[in-house]
């Protein structure tokens, strides 16, 4: 190979490489989660933070996988955790949440999960979804679809009210 063909073989891998560094920039880097775990922004109440990775570990729930990023797109980083369990084990879930202080639990619900998860994400019974956006908020989104919730017979008994 002549030194021509191996310098420009060498600047064509140079402009890959920098180029795939800087979409991996601009676009975020994502994370296959294999444990329940959440980053908190710095300085976030390291009490509150442990206390919420508590539940999210616990061996009362079913941790299915999730999905981790920082920087997506111009979007703060964050977590979606996927779980699996009955109507019971949401309930002790979101109960467990509940009584975190400082944390609100959001609900939402989605009639298939499976619909929004591409390929990359289990639907699950239910996501947690976390952003640094809204560090004081989890979000909890229910899969209607989900047969361990009974589907139509769904029933959820939320917790009291925090004091």
């Amino acid at each position: 190979m002549d030194m021509k063909l191996s310098g420009r073989l060498t600047i064509l891998t140079l402009v890959a490489v920098t180029l795939a560094a800087a979409v991996q920039w601009a676009f975020g880097m994502h994370m296959v989660l294999h444990g329940p775990t959440i980053s908190f922004p710095n300085g976030y109440d390291t009490n509150r933070a442990e206390q919420v990775r508590s539940v999210l570990g616990s061996d009362r729930f079913k941790f299915l996988g999730g999905d981790a990023w920082d920087n997506d797109f111009g979007q703060p980083p964050g977590a979606i955790l996927v779980y699996g369990g009955d109507s019971r084990s949401l309930t002790a879930f979101l109960a467990a949440l509940n009584e975190i202080k400082g944390i609100s639990v959001r609900l939402t619900f989605s009639r298939d999960l499976s619909k929004e998860t591409g390929s990359a994400l289990q639907a699950g019974s239910w996501w947690v979804i976390y952003s640094h956006a809204t560090p004081d908020t989890v979000t909890v989104r229910i899969n209607l679809a989900a047969e361990a919730l009974g589907r139509d017979k769904f029933e959820l008994i939320l917790p009291k009210a925090k004091p």
